[in-house]
């Protein structure tokens, strides 16, 4: 490990926190991109590396949000029953087993979508109302998709996640980023779990990414509130459609 190395890591997850905290988009995707692209990982090795990332902040933020009362507790049970087998499994035999061009064309793909769907969607808050009775088949199977993306492809899909569940419960916008935040954390760390187990990650990688997005997030955190909205959806968008382009190009 060369210090070019070490601080190449520490500053892309030092970007990939910053980013995540400001958009709320979390930011595995982009650490995904940036280690497959600037850093020549494998597919696998960089959704593994990326993982035991995001799970760090993960687990600290569904830390405070369930301190805090936040999370809708009924629907991330049903949600994780389905994520956090799908993750498991996805990460310890699906990963490591997709040829890297193919990745790398799923991967950018699928973040392409997501700029489609930034770039189009709509949010409108309504009035509070009353959460409904978990949706129990649809909340066990949109885990189980959410669980192959975030175990195979370091894809959390919060940007989809978030939506389907505040408008599936009738959840506030709030509370619903916390319920995924805290399904997010579950499911991460099976995904971990899993990766571990197929020896993805690049354990030397840990300690810079890991610290880099600590820091990163915790600046993020302390001036996300002064971005106005338009600009959250412009970095949004522009760094998925940054990703997906120069992925989708390497798996040609």
């Amino acid at each position: 490990m060369t210090i070019e190395l070490a601080i190449g890591l520490f500053l892309l997850a030092l970007v990939v926190g910053l980013y995540g905290s400001i958009t709320g988009a979390g930011g595995g995707f982009l650490m995904v991109a940036g280690l497959v692209l600037l850093f020549d990982l494998t597919g696998a090795e960089a959704v593994g590396t990326s993982v035991i990332t995001t799970v760090v902040i993960q687990l600290v933020a569904a830390g405070t949000y369930a301190r805090d009362d936040l999370i809708d507790r009924p629907t991330a049970q049903w949600f994780v029953l389905g994520s956090i087998p799908v993750a498991f499994l996805s990460a310890s035999i699906l990963a490591n087993r997709i040829p890297d061009r193919a990745f790398n064309l799923i991967i950018g793909t699928l973040l392409l979508a997501l700029a489609a769907f930034v770039i189009l969607r709509r949010t409108v808050e309504h009035a509070p109302v009353s959460p409904e009775p978990p949706h129990k088949p649809q909340l066990v199977g949109l885990g189980s998709a959410m669980g192959v993306l975030s175990g195979a492809f370091g894809v959390g899909a919060g940007l989809v996640t978030v939506p389907a569940i505040r408008s599936l419960q009738k959840l506030t916008t709030h509370k619903a980023a916390a319920t995924t935040t805290a399904i997010g954390a579950a499911s991460g760390v099976a995904a971990s779990i899993g990766h571990a187990v197929a020896d993805n990650p690049r354990w030397s990688y840990a300690p810079f990414v890991v610290g880099g997005a600590i820091v990163g997030g915790r600046l993020g955190a302390r001036s996300a509130s002064r971005v106005p909205p338009q600009i959250v959806g412009v970095l949004l968008a522009g760094g998925l459609l940054a990703t997906s382009v120069p992925l989708l190009f390497r798996g040609l």
